[in-house]
């Protein structure tokens, strides 16, 4: 590899900042899949700073067709982030707002057009510069400000007759593609060492925990009674305890920090249902509820939030505990919330019966669950009677198998783990 030499450059001197090839189409009118599967195969950018600018997946048809794209760099103006899609998409039209980047020099776009690790490279270079504290909503990093932007890149020296793309005074340059390539290998490597040493801090964690319960489960596990429940025994749902405010009217904010640690809970299938932190001092503090089941009608998923939360109302409920003897189960040991949770998607979510065309509902309350439980002697505490018998929860068989769950789950995030730009 020769001598790199590091060079600036202006972004409009680079790149061609294009929003000629949009879909005019408005998002509510077309049929948008949260998941890439069956036919929806081609993603849906718009102005958005989460999963690489993916809002959605969309099926093909001659209009999609005729936008779709491959292989190009895309800018969204108000997060001034870039993002790189080796992947079929289309771009949605925000009114100039998210932007293709086209290659001025048909040299640079020969290397963009085959060369991965470049255009990440690039796109991170890009988002460093213009996601900074210098734009925000008063200071758009429009196009034309951004184009001002200089950046630095690697860059070889070449010969006589050999392809450059840049010329000054009277020396050619290239794009150093194999230093960069190898400063991205390097740093993704890190990058999965690092990822994989957080992995195996949250295996050992759960591993530690599960230790404390192993007595309790080889104890309990040769006495369980299987026996079932329908949901609307156990649970109820309310929205007493609801927002009443309309999502749109808060100022949300993404973390929490001194002023905003209440967690907005949504119909949302992710982040927990959780969609933002809403400001402490407009949230009245008689709703506000901690260490407990919520359950949307819309995707059917539980959460179990242990962090302090309001709900919004409307296709959001909490599951509140009926039995007060259950509830003091569940409230000394949490892991018993995280083991319920997952067997209400076992039927919500993941058998497929419910969905936009059929709405939970007061369905739920019908639906059934089986749960381990423990006969107990005259005079010891129980929750549940049947035939003149008494049952109580087999609490540390259930935390035993649910943490055995999560030491299993973060060691398959070890084996498989790969870091993907």
């Amino acid at each position: 590899m020769g001598n790199i030499t590091w060079k600036s450059f202006r972004l409009d001197n680079l790149f061609t900042f294009d929003s000629g090839n949009q879909l005019s189409l408005n998002k509510k009118a077309l049929d948008v899949s949260d998941d890439k599967s069956g036919e929806y195969t081609v993603a849906l950018i718009t102005q958005s700073e989460k999963n690489n600018g993916i809002s959605g997946y969309l099926a093909e048809n001659d209009e999609i067709s005729s936008k779709k794209m491959k292989r190009y760099l895309t800018y969204s103006m108000h997060f001034g982030l870039c993002f790189y899609h080796n992947y079929d998409f289309v771009l949605m039209d925000t009114h100039g707002s998210v932007f293709r980047l086209l290659a001025n020099n048909i040299n640079l776009k020969k290397i963009l057009d085959v060369e991965d690790s470049v255009n990440y490279f690039i796109s991170m270079i890009i988002t460093h510069v213009c996601s900074n504290d210098i734009y925000n909503y008063s200071w758009l990093p429009n196009s034309s400000r951004v184009g001002r932007e200089l950046i630095l890149l690697p860059c070889l020296e070449v010969g006589e007759g050999e392809e450059y793309i840049w010329e000054e005074n009277g020396k050619h340059y290239t794009l150093a593609v194999e230093y960069i390539k190898k400063l991205m290998d390097e740093a993704k490597e890190l990058r999965e060492q690092k990822t994989i040493r957080l992995y195996e801090a949250e295996r050992a964690k759960y591993e530690a925990e599960r230790a404390k319960y192993e007595a309790g489960y080889k104890r309990e596990r040769d006495s369980l009674v299987w026996k079932k429940f329908k949901l609307g025994e156990l649970f109820d749902r309310s929205t007493k305890l609801a927002l009443g405010a309309n999502q749109k009217d808060l100022n949300l904010v993404e973390q929490p920090d001194s002023e905003h640690s209440i967690a907005l809970i949504s119909a949302s299938r992710s982040g927990s249902g959780r969609v933002g932190y809403i400001e402490d001092d407009l949230v009245d503090k008689n709703i506000i509820s901690i260490n407990k089941l919520t359950f949307d009608d819309q995707w059917g998923f539980t959460f179990f939030q242990q962090e302090p939360f309001v709900i919004t109302g409307g296709h959001n409920a909490i599951l509140e505990i009926k039995d007060e003897n259950l509830k003091k189960h569940l409230d000394c040991n949490l892991f018993t919330y995280s083991f319920l949770s997952l067997l209400i998607n076992k039927i919500t979510v993941k058998s497929d019966i419910f969905g936009y065309g059929y709405k939970i509902n007061n369905k739920l309350d019908r639906e059934l669950i089986l749960l381990p439980c423990l006969e107990v002697g005259e005079g010891e505490e129980y929750i549940w009677e049947e035939n003149g018998k008494h049952y109580t929860l087999a609490v540390e068989y259930i935390s035993y198998v649910y943490l055995t769950g999560r030491v299993n789950y973060n060691q398959k995030r070890i084996d498989n783990y790969t870091y993907q730009y």
